[in-house]
């Protein structure tokens, strides 16, 4: 019989991705990845989930705040997943599914730890109905980890049903004979342990595993609660002081489970708050969730409080469908959640914990934005990078232009060196330093790993020049976006891509003579004009003559124009006439000590010029930015050479 249908929103945060916990409360901004490699990115209003919070750490919190909390997540999804499927795909595909009574599943998985505090069973779906109230109950939760255990594999086992009533009564008589009847083999004398504590609950498991019957399914009835650092935490027996509860931690539970992790095939947590991964901008530490990062293969626990009555009928119903029906642990889950009551939100506290699939089944794509302060994930051979200061690029474009290279569904290595984007950047000294040097670490912490970049750029020309020469010892792909900025996106250059066998693509417009180049004391300016002519004028304002006597244009030789550069083939042929220039300047003016450089051209061709730069055997380049209330402005670059301390007097 074929498993039901998987539907997967695997998302992650945009900043400091490899930290689950690095929150500070502040709006974010989260990335949706696809199979195929797309992906989708927008912000989620956690000043306006604040608002909300202290709602639903009550039993019952107002329609009001319920509405809004649905409305609110239903939005954030629909932003998300635009520029993918779109959110209508998979609550179709959801309604459909209910219609037909045909078996489905929707899996958040989450790379960032706050996203499991949000009741996503709440989210508004048309009609005014909600996502949990959709039969059987088809949402799953999981950490993107590398930890995976077959569904199938998971059923029914030898159940140890553990429970205290440190703070309050638990009813854990109902609870056991929910459990015995649904269970005939469950025998109370060996299978139940009373006043837990972690001592009495790792001697309890090692002597059942040593007696070669493990405890496949541990269910824990207890208070749940706060505990101090603003996470949520299970109340149990001190053992030293029996009539003093004592708090307990998730990690504190991991330890005492990690060694018999490998027996245990869920873990449910009869408790308020078991999933409740913390207050927003805290170290989050929910017990469900640190069970489910140890590798517990199915945990299912409440994000918020958990009525008594919900605990005794979603405890009958599971065992009943496990035990007697002998189904797997997630459908038996689907039996339990239908059986509680409409009255109480037990139906949208209850929640299911899975585990990710195998790293090489999951989809990539993360995009990751670069800091100098925190280490790079591990990177591919084939790398992908987008450096973004004048504006973002967007992930399905660079997926579709890529064509499948990088592996099809790569990782996006964000270059955002000024933290935003904007037409007028940089605008300061300080700017262009800071962007240029952060373009210096990210190609310093790229290893020898790398050995490929396909680079997107949205900046200006000096920065595109400056990284391209930063990465001419890597094979490098520079992408241009087609005039106008339509979002398409092709290959500009290709480092493996060998020159146009035709005409040249430069011709010399100027080409000093030596008299020239003597008396402009060595130094000397070079243009690079394809898209566009630079007019006389903003010559003359740069260089502060009408007739600068020491100057090289290279002009396109079919004429300047947006659509001269036809592909790699030309960039390749104009990279080998600049380097013949370069060449050139050294060899008939060895005094020559600095080329000033101004560009009109596309940035990826600015990027694969940069690689045919060489200070070690060349003049120093000084390379100046262009803007029309500006005119040409020089970068402060030092052109690749180490400034000589000054001599003191």
């Amino acid at each position: 019989m074929p498993g039901p249908r998987i539907l997967t929103i695997e998302l992650g945060r945009v900043k400091r991705p490899n930290e689950p916990f690095a929150f500070d409360g502040r709006p974010q901004q989260y990335s949706a990845r696809h199979k195929q490699g797309k992906q989708g990115v927008a912000e989620l209003r956690w000043d306006k989930v604040e608002k909300l919070r202290a709602e639903f750490v009550r039993a019952a919190p107002t329609s009001a705040a319920r509405k809004q909390m649905g409305d609110l997540l239903r939005r954030f999804l629909e932003d998300v997943l635009q520029e993918l499927e779109g959110w209508g795909h998979y609550e179709n595909a959801l309604l459909e599914a209910e219609a037909k009574k045909t078996p489905i599943r929707l899996r958040f998985r989450f790379s960032a730890g706050e996203l499991f505090s949000l009741p996503w069973a709440l989210t508004t779906l048309r009609k005014n109905r909600s996502l949990g109230y959709i039969k059987p109950y088809p949402l799953q939760f999981e950490w993107a980890n590398d930890i995976w255990v077959p569904q199938s594999a998971l059923g029914h086992g030898r159940v140890l049903f553990a429970w205290s009533n440190a703070e309050d009564d638990v009813s854990e008589d109902l609870h056991r004979e929910a459990i015995q009847k649904a269970c005939p083999e469950f025998n109370p004398e060996q299978d139940e342990l009373k006043n837990l504590a972690l001592d009495s609950l790792r001697d309890t498991l090692d002597k059942a595993r040593q007696e070669g019957r493990p405890f496949r399914i541990l269910h824990i009835l207890c208070h749940g609660g706060p505990t101090p650092g603003g996470t949520f935490g299970l109340v149990w027996t001190n053992p030293y002081r029996p009539q003093r509860p004592i708090p307990v931690d998730g990690d504190s539970l991991c330890n005492v489970l990690g060694p018999f992790q490998g027996d245990l095939q869920a873990v449910v947590l009869s408790a308020c708050h078991g999933s409740n991964p913390g207050q927003v901008g805290s170290t989050f530490g929910g017990v469900a969730h640190d069970l489910n990062r140890l590798g517990i293969p199915a945990v299912i626990a409440s994000l918020m409080p958990l009525t008594i009555n919900g605990s005794i009928q979603m405890t009958g119903a599971f065992y009943e469908a496990l035990c007697q029906k002998k189904l797997p642990i997630d459908e038996a889950f689907q039996n339990a959640h239908e059986a509680l009551s409409p009255s109480s939100l037990d139906w949208a506290s209850l929640q299911f914990f899975t585990l990710s699939p195998p790293a090489e089944a999951r989809s990539g794509g993360r995009r990751i934005v670069f800091s100098p302060t925190e280490p790079l994930p591990e990177l591919p051979e084939e790398l992908v990078v987008s450096y973004e200061v004048n504006s973002s690029v967007s992930p399905p474009a660079i997926i579709e232009a890529l064509e499948g290279r990088a592996g099809g569904d790569p990782d996006i290595i964000v270059l955002q060196p000024l933290g935003g984007v904007e037409d007028a950047l940089p605008r300061t000294s300080q700017q262009w330093r800071r962007a240029l040097g952060q373009a210096d670490q990210l190609v310093d912490a790229l290893g020898t790993q790398v050995s490929m970049v396909n680079l997107f750029g949205r900046a200006p020309l000096p920065l595109m020049f400056h990284l391209g020469w930063r990465l001419s010892r890597w094979k490098l792909r520079v992408y241009q976006e087609e005039r106008g900025r339509t979002g398409r996106w092709t290959c500009g250059y290709d480092s493996m891509q060998e020159p146009s066998p035709e005409e040249r693509f430069f011709r010399e417009e100027a080409w000093p003579d030596s008299e020239a180049c003597q008396a402009a004391g060595g130094r000397l300016a070079m243009t690079i004009e394809v898209n566009l002519t630079i007019h006389p004028e903003e010559l003359a304002k740069w260089l502060g003559t009408k007739n600068p006597p020491a100057l090289v244009r290279l002009v396109a030789a079919r004429g300047t124009s947006p659509t001269v550069v036809r592909g790699p083939m030309d960039t390749a042929r104009a990279v080998d006439e600049f380097r013949a220039s370069l060449d050139r300047i050294h060899a008939e003016w060895p005094d020559v000590r600095e080329v000033w450089l101004a560009m009109a051209c596309p940035a990826s061709l600015a990027a694969a010029l940069g690689r045919a730069y060489n200070p070690k055997t060349q003049a120093t380049f000084k390379l100046f930015n262009f803007r029309k209330s500006e005119g040409y402005v020089e970068v402060p670059w030092t052109g690749g050479v180490t400034p000589k301390p000054r001599r003191r007097s």
